[in-house]
């Protein structure tokens, strides 16, 4: 049986593979690790993803990350607080890696219970045309604004944007008064759907737009019978438990 972290960490990862493969990037796959690397200078989508405490490809692993070094392109690495062991935490100082953040892993056992929803304040549509897919990157790179990540996800969503992402993937957008102010990501995985990226333009927070969108991403999902995951920050998770979801691991986000 899968553990509930397993099914957060194997969701996340289906997620890498997806959004590396769309843009040609080099995805690679190994019993003990994950490492995808878009070929763009994003840590939002280069990152090095541990699949178990024990390091069984070190040599792979190193080299991984040196070619990021050699190009000097950003990434992160997403790991289970639970596989913090000696080896990992070695690895992060060799590479100067620090801690950024801690992200708590929570689960929803099904959506039998979520009923469809009208829109209350939101007209949420899902992403099917290079329009809607231009308006759901606006919102996401309006947080880097400033940075050089706005710049990377600009040039990242320009690749995807010439593939088709695959039936497992569904964005949303949602508008207010023809403006997109929020948005919100579903995966479909083998054993889990995984929500990301439910976010609202800064300056409209605090007007229940984001929670609207969440409780409508729920409605979404074609099987029932499945869990749902997500990963969220400590500030955040109350939002989640409000729908039912529990806390059942934390990630620790090293850049």
């Amino acid at each position: 049986m899968i553990s509930n972290q397993q099914l957060v960490i194997n969701n996340f990862a289906d997620k890498l593979k997806i959004f590396t493969n769309a843009v040609q990037g080099n995805f690679n796959q190994e019993e003990d690790f994950v490492l995808a690397n878009t070929g763009i200078p994003t840590d939002t989508f280069n990152v090095l993803l541990p699949m178990s405490a024990y390091i069984n490809n070190l040599t792979k692993i190193k080299k991984g990350i040196e070619d990021f070094s050699s190009k000097k392109y950003p990434f992160s690495t997403w790991i289970d607080a639970r596989y913090l062991n000696d080896s990992w935490q070695n690895l992060m100082r060799e590479f100067n890696l620090e801690e950024a953040e801690r992200n708590v892993m929570m689960k929803l056992e099904n959506t039998v219970n979520v009923d469809q929803i009208k829109s209350q304040q939101l007209i949420i549509t899902r992403v099917d045309t290079l329009e809607e897919l231009m308006e759901y990157k606006d919102v996401l790179i309006s947080l880097f604004e400033g940075t050089p990540e706005k710049d990377a996800l600009q040039c990242f969503f320009k690749k995807i944007s010439e593939v088709n992402l695959g039936s497992e993937i569904q964005m949303f957008i949602g508008r207010i008064n023809e403006e997109t102010v929020s948005t919100g990501l579903l995966i479909e995985s083998k054993d889990s759907y995984g929500i990301y990226d439910v976010m609202t333009k800064e300056i409209l927070r605090g007007k229940g737009y984001g929670s609207e969108m969440f409780q409508y991403i729920l409605s979404q999902t074609k099987d029932k019978q499945k869990p749902v995951v997500l990963q969220a920050s400590e500030d955040g998770k109350n939002i989640y438990k409000r729908f039912g979801f529990v806390d059942v691991g934390e990630m620790v986000v090293y850049e």
